[in-house]
């Protein structure tokens, strides 16, 4: 399985989205010890302080149908936080769709993309992008998100290997992709359910009419739709977007 190792790259994500469209193998990973332009959601820049946190983007080409495929983005997440719980003993939450949290901080995200899902399916390919604080200190991060951002080494105290946390989760993910191609995504979200950080909590996003929603979060549904309900009791779904915690 090959596993590419960079001192830098602009964004492993890139990188591996051309290798994947040249016909890289399932597994093959790239993993970098900074990006220049490393991509969250939205459009967002992860911030990559060299040699201080993972970043990297593996390369998946699951046996699933098409319409599967944005599911991976929930698989992955499990494998994270398995990963984590693993290594550290530490149990970290989930938030909806995508990143990694520690008591309401942000520890790291993911960023799935994917090949045209119209094409011929042996031709179908995901990447995973990871981007995870593992020896982070908080006088690493910027002052603007140095109070809602943490690392594996501010909740644990232990500083480890970036390379030893690579590997776990390079392996976890593949475990993870290959129970959800035999046993689908109901065990899945039913897991994810139970990491849940957000569940109950006061939540906020752009709704599809530019106006800001706030509500109580009542999680994922069994398609993976977050669903909201605003102070008049009405219930709204969320397809995409970035959620915030409510200020209210």
């Amino acid at each position: 399985m090959k596993i590419v190792r960079l001192q830098s790259t602009d964004s492993t994500n890139r990188v591996a989205m051309e290798m994947a469209a040249d016909g890289a193998a399932h597994g093959t990973a790239i993993i970098s010890a900074t990006q220049t332009k490393g991509r969250g959601r939205l459009g967002k820049v992860w911030q990559s302080p060299a040699g201080k946190g993972l970043y990297t983007s593996v390369i998946l080409r699951p046996v699933l149908k098409a319409e599967d495929f944005p599911y991976l983005t929930f698989v992955a997440g499990l494998a994270v936080a398995d990963a984590i719980k693993q290594l550290y003993n530490l149990q970290p939450g989930l938030k909806w769709p995508n990143d990694i949290y520690f008591f309401m901080k942000k520890c790291g995200g993911i960023l799935s993309e994917s090949s045209a899902l119209t094409e011929d399916p042996s031709c179908r390919f995901a990447v995973v992008g990871i981007g995870l604080n593992v020896n982070t200190t908080i006088n690493d991060f910027p002052a603007e998100v140095a109070t809602r951002a943490t690392s594996l080494f501010i909740e644990s105290g232990r500083e480890m290997s970036v390379d030893e946390v690579f590997t776990k989760i390079h392996a976890q993910l593949l475990l993870e992709v290959q129970s959800f191609e035999h046993h689908g995504f109901t065990p899945v979200i039913k897991r994810w359910r139970e990491l849940d950080c957000m569940f109950g909590k006061r939540l906020a996003w752009v709704a599809v009419n530019g106006k800001v929603v706030e509500g109580i979060s009542l999680g994922p549904d069994n398609l993976g739709r977050l669903h909201i309900r605003d102070d008049s009791g009405k219930v709204h779904e969320v397809l995409s977007g970035d959620v915030q915690l409510g200020t209210s």
